[in-house]
């Protein structure tokens, strides 16, 4: 916007300048040289302004509370990537400032960004003036490598129609129908906790690493779901059952390609947060290749994928053999809806596999550091794992989720896991057009640091104890805490996390099978988090955990 500005401008002065010079007689500067300079003045100038001055001296957002210890240029751009988690500093700005319903704090070049740091701001800007905010350009930008085309990245008509369109397959209705797939990749990790046993020789205690079991298992259920077919990626882990492996040791997998894109290492999460602001993919590193091919792998895969169902389908349904079921997989279903008469007609095919890339990515990531953060507490509250398994205690062997729902205490640990350990980092907004909060005037294209943490984490909500674990608290919710906006795990309003109803499903069947047979015994050793990181993933966690006894 600024390059256009001034273009326009420049264009106007050299006109002026060639019929001044005309007149003058001038001719020390050719019309090409003078429009350079003016261009180059006028332009730096205004980086100037609004770098320097307009946040300091004239931003209307100028007088918020907010942390002072910027860096020259990058603001707390720096200090944000040198955190121990994605959300660490946010939680000290809240605590900081906890009257403040408003913090602002200054990003990469100077860039003023604004933190709601209570449940009515929340409401606002998730739900009363939804569609007055949009995703913030840089987030876009870092999520399209990720989810490409997909609902993530869509905004207010097209948003709601592709909401639409997707709201049947993750219907709590529909999701039911994928109970025995959970109860048998439940089964299968158990197995593979058995077998982790029987490989130490010196006792009768096993060691996982919870980030690499559970993200091979709910990938295994997103592939299901998602494209009809079972990835394998549990069977391949080290203690899986190698006799479901089809011949996937020197294959590239879905499960490689996630791993390259969630656990990145510092350099690479680095370059994906930054080529948000300016572009990073150029440079010769091999952070960047592997990224890269990652990438390129899953969406050529699903690109693919699409194209040949797709034509099986429409053959069939030429030679009068289609039969179309309620229980389909989404790649069905959206081909389906793509034929004519269907919701999907019309859509781009870039949309569809940006659909897939979302859920495959975002279905499996977040569900595993769910189960993960789950572990960890068990293994650092044992009070709260005997209660677990006191509750589970009752549970037939042959129990359907519906007995699941009837326990009140595994409820609570679950929603308990998600508000201590959001699955999210962050949720990133700009507003398309000036919106005013809490008496505040806030020009158009202000960026927004939606923090779940924030209120999950608040003492102002939820108590001086708001950072440890106790799921007994849902049971004696007051004020605040009863608010829907106190709990953003799945964020809320009009953009609320579609697959909600199957995270929570999906989740609760596990840890009932996993904790009906293990007692977790302790964090075999320390872990770390990917920062920056959409998502709040302890890389390395391992737990040692023995059978329960008959």
């Amino acid at each position: 916007m600024d390059l256009l500005k001034c273009s326009g401008l420049t264009a106007l002065e050299v006109f002026v300048f060639t019929r001044v010079a005309a007149q003058l007689h001038f001719d020390g500067l050719t019309t090409i040289q003078a429009g350079y300079i003016l261009f180059a003045t006028q332009y730096l100038l205004l980086k100037y302004y609004r770098v320097f001055l307009y946040p300091k001296y004239f931003s209307p957002l100028r007088h918020l509370p907010g942390p002072t210890d910027n860096q020259f240029f990058f603001g707390q751009f720096i200090n944000l990537l040198r955190a121990e988690t994605p959300t660490t500093l946010y939680t000290k700005w809240s605590r900081e400032y906890p009257d403040a319903p408003l913090i602002r704090y200054l990003s990469f070049a100077n860039t003023e960004v604004v933190v709601p740091n209570n449940i009515e701001l929340f409401k606002e800007v998730l739900q009363t003036q939804c569609y007055s905010f949009q995703k913030a350009a840089y987030w876009r930008r870092m999520m399209k490598e990720i989810a490409g085309d997909g609902l993530v990245v869509m905004e207010f008509d097209q948003h709601r129609k592709h909401r639409k369109m997707l709201n049947g397959p993750f219907s709590l209705s529909n999701v039911r129908k994928l109970e025995p797939l959970f109860k048998s990749k439940a089964v299968e990790v158990s197995q593979l906790f058995d077998r982790a046993i029987a490989a130490n020789q010196y006792g009768n205690t096993g060691v996982v690493d919870c980030i690499d079991c559970f993200s091979r298992t709910t990938l295994d259920i997103m592939g299901t779901t998602i494209l009809g077919m079972d990835l394998g990626s549990l069977a391949a882990s080290i203690y899986g059952d190698k006799s479901k492996v089809d011949n996937q040791n020197d294959e590239f997998t879905f499960h490689k390609a996630y791993h390259i894109l969630f656990a990145q290492g510092a350099l690479g999460q680095m370059l994906l947060y930054i080529n948000g602001f300016v572009p990073t993919r150029w440079l010769p590193l091999k952070a960047n290749r592997d990224f890269l091919f990652a990438t390129s792998w899953i969406e050529k895969y699903l690109t693919e994928l699409w194209r040949k169902r797709r034509a099986e389908i429409e053959a069939s349904m030429a030679a009068g053999k289609y039969e179309s079921t309620d229980s389909r997989d989404l790649i069905t279903f959206l081909i389906g809806e793509s034929l004519p008469g269907g919701s999907a007609v019309g859509i781009k095919e870039t949309e569809i596999v940006g659909h897939l890339l979302q859920f495959m990515a975002a279905g499996h990531e977040t569900s595993a550091n769910l189960l993960s953060w789950g572990l960890y507490i068990m293994a650092e509250k044992p009070h709260i794992q005997a209660k677990l398994h006191e509750e589970l205690a009752g549970l037939d062997d042959d129990f359907v989720y519906s007995d699941i729902e009837k326990l009140p205490y595994l409820d609570n640990f679950v929603k308990e896991t998600l508000r201590v350990y959001s699955p999210a980092s962050g949720m990133f907004r700009e507003n398309a057009v000036d919106v005013t909060l809490d008496g505040v005037r806030i020009p158009k294209g202000t960026c927004f640091d939606l923090v779940p943490a924030v209120p999950m984490l608040s003492p102002q909500i939820w108590g001086k104890d708001a950072g440890e674990p106790d799921p007994t608290r849902w049971d004696r919710l007051s004020g605040d805490q009863a608010s829907p906006y106190a709990f953003e795990a799945f964020s809320q309003g009009p953009r609320i996390c579609i697959g909600r109803p199957l995270a929570l499903m999906e989740a609760k069947i596990i840890l009932v099978e996993v904790m009906r047979k293990f007692r977790i015994l302790k964090v075999e050793k320390g872990f770390t988090f990917e920062n920056p990181s959409p998502v709040l993933r302890p890389n390395g966690l391992e737990v040692r955990f023995e059978r329960i006894s008959s």
